[in-house]
């Protein structure tokens, strides 16, 4: 007999009051980190944009469904949105040109604070650090695959 796959886009108890509000947030996260390039398009130098690129290209897929993962409490999950969290923050730090593909310039100040902030977190170091720092938390409200 077959077991029943639980596993869902968007699992009806992530709306309940009781569900552990990380694991909604992170999952967003997740899926934010995972689009917001298809939104925006940083002013880099050729080489770096085609990295940077490249790098993104290749996280979209996974991240959408660690997000979705995450939601549904799955252990690998976590573990994979955390791997790119510190694979992601490790590049900056090697990298750290890539810093200003994260700062949003516009002729309106505030614009440029408020898309700046939002691209940090949904795309930069802070959300990364964010997942890490969330991730015991993750871990224990999760379920082991049988």
């Amino acid at each position: 007999m077959m077991a029943k796959n639980n596993f869902r886009i968007f699992p009806s108890e992530r709306m309940r009051t009781d569900f552990p509000w990380q694991i909604w947030a992170v999952g967003w996260l997740c899926i934010f980190k995972g689009i917001i390039w298809l939104a925006y398009e940083p002013n880099l130098a050729d080489n770096l944009m085609s990295f940077f690129g490249l790098k993104y290209l290749l996280q979209i897929l996974p991240l959408i469904i660690f997000g979705i993962g995450i939601w549904n409490r799955l252990r690998w999950a976590v573990w994979g949105a955390a791997a790119i969290c510190a694979l992601n923050l490790i590049l900056f730090f090697f990298i750290p040109q890539g810093f200003s593909a994260m700062v949003v310039k516009s002729e309106v100040f505030i614009w440029s604070i408020l898309l700046s902030s939002i691209t940090l977190l949904c795309n930069g170091p802070v959300g990364d650090i964010l997942v890490l720092i969330a991730t015991p938390t993750l871990l224990k409200h999760t379920k082991q695959v049988k």
